[in-house]
């Protein structure tokens, strides 16, 4: 469909920019921070480009307010920033941090005070340390309650300066890298713990927005979701299918769950199939339907072109992590 005239944005619309906060921060082990699973992660060799590490970042912890004047000069709307979860609960559940918590009242009210809308990620890959050790994070039942206390805290700190909130940013990402790549924390290669950890996910995020709700948080919520759309490489019938069944498998299997509250028949099928479907408890179901976003962020990188590929065919190729342009390792 072709316009003549394209319709203006509207004067409303939140132009802005985002960022984690194991991206910028730095402070990794100031003002009572406990350690992250990325602050450890970073330390085993080769896990990163040249070794590198956020210890110190763009040290956005210490120069917030030169970067939200910066963010005033480019004429931002919004920035979406995630909290550190062992910046204020240091073992990720316990004693709360008091000192971390007032670097983001003080991040959000500069924001406010430059009429810029603060949006704020509950959760950007960084489960804390202590978790992991404690029960394995993700692949606990025990982390949905904990990160609904631990959301429980924010909504209630933020209340009314904070209008819009992400649960889960890309959970698709974390729970794929970290249990199946092996390219994020934890470093594990395991199908069946990666669907049973992105199960405990599924249910986090449903939890936390329910808390939202039951507290009467005003403002919105929802998670935030990687989505590269698949296509064909041509018109042949199994090329087609090729490029459904990655629809299906890297992008319903997820947003199913947000909207619905119930994973895609075709997926869930063939998990059973293989042995890799996780444990539905009583109440989950009814947990994930209680869940129901008020949006869904969708942070888009690519797009996907798919071709058959048979039970004996080739794998797929290594993440390209040297920085230089046409390699895969």
């Amino acid at each position: 469909m072709e316009h003549n005239k394209l319709k203006p944005f509207p004067k409303d619309f939140l132009w802005g920019s985002a960022s984690a906060a194991y991206q910028v921060e730095g402070a990794w082990d100031e003002d009572g921070k406990g350690p992250s699973v990325w602050d450890e992660f970073v330390r085993i060799p080769g896990t990163t480009f040249k070794e590198t590490n956020g210890d110190v970042a763009v040290d956005n912890y210490h120069r917030y307010k030169e970067d939200v004047a910066l963010m005033a000069e480019q004429g931002l709307k919004a920035y979406r920033f995630s909290v550190a979860w062992s910046r204020v609960i240091p073992h990720g559940n316990g004693e709360v941090n008091e000192a971390g918590l007032k670097f983001y009242d003080n991040l959000i009210d500069e924001l406010l005070s430059y009429g810029i809308e603060p949006v704020v990620t509950l959760y950007h890959w960084d489960i804390p340390q202590g978790l992991q050790d404690e029960y394995g994070g993700w692949e606990s039942r025990q982390v949905i309650e904990d990160f609904t206390n631990y959301s429980a805290l924010l909504f209630e700190r933020f209340n009314g300066r904070v209008k819009y909130w992400v649960t889960l940013n890309e959970q698709n990402v974390f729970i794929s890298h970290g249990y199946k790549l092996a390219y994020h924390p934890p470093g594990v290669s395991d199908d069946k713990r990666m669907f049973a950890a992105n199960h405990n996910a599924n249910l986090a995020n449903a939890s936390a927005i329910a808390k939202f709700r039951e507290l009467g948080t005003s403002g919105k919520i929802g998670p935030s979701f990687a989505y590269g759309p698949s296509y064909s490489i041509d018109a042949n019938p199994a090329n087609v299918l090729a490029s459904e069944n990655s629809e299906e498998f890297n992008a319903h299997f997820w947003m199913d769950v947000y909207t619905w509250g119930e994973y895609p028949t075709a997926t869930w099928n063939w998990l059973e199939e293989h042995g890799l479907a996780p444990e539905i408890l009583p109440g989950d179901t009814e947990l994930l339907k209680k869940g129901k976003p008020d949006f869904m962020g969708v942070n888009y990188y690519r797009s996907m072109t798919h071709a058959f590929n048979g039970k004996d065919g080739v794998g797929s190729g290594k993440m390209n992590t040297t920085g230089e342009k046409g390699t895969e390792s």
